[in-house]
């Protein structure tokens, strides 16, 4: 090839990669749109978490479209599914931003596969080659204590599960407690907030035990805390292995004996109690407002927000509305309400990113009323959970 047409198609892919810069998110319409990615675990272990999660940010885009997008401009929403799966996880986020090149990753559902992309895209830095924001539906502490540059989160942390679950059993003069847990981040950040919160409401953790992920029997664990004497076995996990908890603390009886057992915010879906059966009945556990919305007083500035997604979502799916189907709501609405008030661009994310620490304050979600900023990516506090009950196959207010 000649110096004349090497210089020509130097100066061609030159024009073409400032056009492509200038006009990348467009859809087959040429019209521009916002691109949003998600990466839930909609399969697998974890789709209980992920499979609301999946449907609520596909119900809310599609009326979001039906209503002209965002400022007057399209959402197109891509969806992987990581099957809890932390390298699977990463493998889908980084073709969200090298083949989808979105502007914001929403999820993942878990913490290890949210941890996973976070380090997998250096997300932890403020330095890093995409400069977009991930807004996480896991609750670990890893994510945003401290401050992660471009990760935030809408569950409650495990820090503010812990310290509701000890505040309740404070106010039942409950001080003897023992802690059982799953051996990944997300078990052992529950484990480490409940052993730092629990000296400041008076309780004693007398006995502490862990499992694996993939166990399928904690009989053995839960006999040796039951012969230290507590008055409630905290258990901290999510999806099959809170089950199998569940049950087997059922089949040795330990309810008889005067223990209660206490779950985290991880079972706060419908299909939990399902799945336990009649083992779950007298469960307690920390929760967003979603699963007693329809219990709530008026005055709570929530419930109207909940109750309109609880109605949407349940008339659009024919199944009851889960805590999980919450934290992906936030996480859309977040970065559209970011995105309205910030009056970001497409594939802005360095701009969205700002919007959500800026801009996002005072909304009113499902999980609570966020106050993101600079120091704080969860903006979450305790008065946003509430402590329910199993009663009869069904969740209740905890009195």
């Amino acid at each position: 090839m000649s110096k004349v047409k090497r210089g020509a198609v130097k100066v061609f892919i030159f024009i073409l990669g400032v056009f492509l810069f200038a006009f990348p998110f467009t859809s087959s319409h040429g019209e521009e749109v916002y691109e949003i990615g998600a990466i839930f675990a909609v399969t697998g272990p974890a789709a209980w978490l992920g499979d609301p999660e999946k449907k609520a940010v596909e119900l809310m885009v599609e009326r979001l479209n039906q209503q002209g997008g965002i400022q007057g401009k399209k959402i197109k929403v891509v969806i992987y599914d990581t099957q809890g799966d932390p390298q699977i996880a990463v493998l889908k986020a980084r073709e969200l931003v090298t083949k989808d090149h979105v502007m914001v990753i929403l999820g993942p559902s878990r913490t290890p596969t949210s941890a996973a992309v976070m380090k997998a895209l250096q997300l932890d830095r403020e330095k890093n080659r995409f400069r977009i924001p991930m807004v996480s539906c896991a609750a670990g502490r890893i994510l945003t204590q401290p401050v992660k540059p471009w990760v935030f989160t809408t569950p409650q942390t495990n820090a503010l599960a812990a310290e509701k679950v000890l505040e309740y059993l404070s106010s039942k003069s409950i001080k003897r407690v023992a802690v059982v847990y799953v051996s990944n981040e997300f078990g052992e950040d529950g484990y480490s907030n409940l052993k730092k919160l629990a000296p400041k409401y008076g309780i004693e953790i007398v006995g502490v035990e862990t499992y694996g992920g993939k166990d399928r029997d904690m009989t053995a664990q839960l006999t040796k805390l039951a012969a230290k004497k507590p008055k409630a076995i905290i258990n901290w996990s999510v999806g099959p292995t809170s089950v199998i908890v569940t049950k087997n603390f059922k089949q040795l009886g330990l309810d008889k004996k005067g223990i209660l057992l206490v779950m985290n915010h991880g079972q706060g879906n419908l299909k939990y109690v399902e799945l336990c059966g009649e083992a779950a009945e007298g469960v307690v556990l920390p929760s967003g407002k979603i699963l007693v919305a329809q219990d709530l007083p008026t005055t709570d500035p929530q419930k109207k927000v909940l109750m309109n997604f609880k109605e949407m979502y349940e008339k659009a799916y024919k199944e009851p509305v889960s805590h999980f189907a919450g934290h992906a709501y936030d996480a859309l609405m977040l970065v559209v309400t970011a995105i309205e008030k910030g009056n970001v661009k497409p594939g802005d994310g360095a701009a969205l990113k700002k919007a959500l620490e800026t801009k996002t304050s005072g909304f009113v979600g499902i999980d609570g009323i966020f106050r993101y900023s600079c120091q704080d990516h969860n903006g979450l506090s305790i008065e946003d959970l509430v402590m329910l009950k199993v009663e009869k196959g069904r969740f209740t207010l905890a009195r």
